[in-house]
């Protein structure tokens, strides 16, 4: 089922900066792009969807979701966001937001394509998805995600 159209799921995670973050609800009011990871590998492609937006969409915010639900990793939790505080640039921190908890209701949701490619979620200041892509960066999607930022709201 395409989620485009559909409001992204209320999920908490705490961000590398220590603050606690809810999608949507904590980004409504203007658009937020998602950029969710299961796996380790994945960190390529996210860093490459992450320049275009910086280069090509300033003024969007840009979310990193490292999405963490299976149980055994919740001891390591503090192991693995200090882990990834150092190979994260501090003015990001806040950008940074992992699901541990709740980050199977978010993985059900977005589904994942296998692989290490991002799956990338753009949400309309309503927090409802109007861009998902799954296929790892390129020209194509990222054209797409441009035209689904720009157009008006009631054309999408």
């Amino acid at each position: 089922m395409p989620l485009e159209g559909r409001r992204f799921p209320s999920v908490a995670g705490v961000a590398l900066s220590g603050e606690r973050v809810r999608f949507p609800e904590d980004l409504l009011g203007a658009p937020a792009l998602l950029l969710c990871a299961y796996r380790r590998g994945t960190q390529a492609d996210i860093d490459r969807w992450a320049a275009f937006a910086a280069r090509e969409l300033p003024g969007l915010a840009v979310f990193e979701l490292p999405i963490i639900p299976a149980l055994i990793w919740r001891p390591l939790q503090g192991l693995i966001d200090g882990g990834m505080r150092g190979g994260v640039p501090r003015p990001q921190w806040s950008h940074v937001v992992t699901l541990y908890d709740e980050g199977a209701k978010a993985r059900g949701f977005i589904g994942d394509g296998g692989g290490n490619r991002a799956q990338v979620v753009l949400l309309d200041a309503a927090g409802v998805v109007v861009f998902h892509d799954s296929s790892g960066f390129g020209e194509s999607g990222a054209g797409r995600l441009a035209a689904a930022l720009a157009a008006p709201a009631d054309e999408r």
